[in-house]
């Protein structure tokens, strides 16, 4: 790849503060599931308590596998996106084409759209509920952002191809074939998760500015139903209209 003519690179005390409390998460998890199986067969075992408790306690434990789940799927994103260096780069934009998070460079050729989802206002109104208020508030710190940044490829089974780390490569997804023969790919990424708020605003402003000089579909939403509505026809030649 040509030198790049914008950069932005990670916010490595924001990276290492997401893997800190990622990875207290999956304490947490991991000790939930835990204690619900041991509260499980001290319960069977005893014969203390009815099945409303055991349902209660087995509740618990699917919350804090969830929990767990969840949070090892975060760390692995979070390592692939921020990586292990002080200098490691997000996003790379020049006039052959766009990177992103160590991703093979996609040619501004191959790029279908560039999308923006901001979920800022759903997360802010979901913050006035108590539980959902701690939760949020837990999962942004460990590394869920709500920037969300999306390019779409003409040929995303050859992108996938070229990744030469395989777990990175399964960041593309894969969409049903055109009537030429190619499947589209999208590769996402979470901006605000690893850069900074600066950074962040200025990787959607350089993207914007490339694709409109392009011709190149893009956009910015804050509804996820909006977004879906107006991306899935330029990912699926069949995708079904939407009300």
């Amino acid at each position: 790849m040509a030198p790049a003519a914008f950069r932005a690179f990670v916010d490595r005390a924001k990276a290492d503060t997401a893997r800190r409390w990622n990875t207290g998460l999956i304490t947490v998890g991991g000790l939930a599931v835990v204690i619900a199986i041991a509260g499980i067969v001290a319960l069977a075992v005893t014969g203390f308590g009815s099945w409303l408790t055991l349902a209660l306690v087995a509740v618990f434990g699917v919350v804090g596998a969830g929990l767990l789940v969840t949070s090892v799927l975060r760390g692995r994103i979070l390592r692939i996106l921020a990586g292990d260096v002080d200098q490691a780069v997000a996003c790379a934009v020049d006039d052959h084409g766009v990177a992103l998070a160590n991703s093979p460079v996609i040619p501004w050729d191959q790029v279908v759209f560039v999308g923006v989802l901001n979920d800022r206002p759903r997360t802010d109104r979901l913050r006035g509920i108590p539980i959902f208020n701690w939760g949020g508030r837990a999962a942004l710190k460990a590394g869920n952002g709500t920037i969300l940044c999306e390019i779409a490829v003409r040929d995303g089974e050859a992108f996938r191809a070229a990744f030469t780390d395989r777990s990175a490569a399964k960041r593309v997804g894969l969409y049903p074939r055109w009537p030429d023969g190619v499947r589209h790919g999208l590769l996402p990424l979470l901006l605000d998760s690893v850069l900074s708020e600066e950074t962040t605003q200025a990787v959607v402003r350089v993207l914007f500015e490339q694709a409109r000089a392009r011709g190149i579909p893009h956009a910015l939403f804050e509804s996820s139903f909006a977004f879906l509505k107006w991306k899935g026809p330029l990912l699926d030649h069949d995708w079904p209209e939407l009300g």
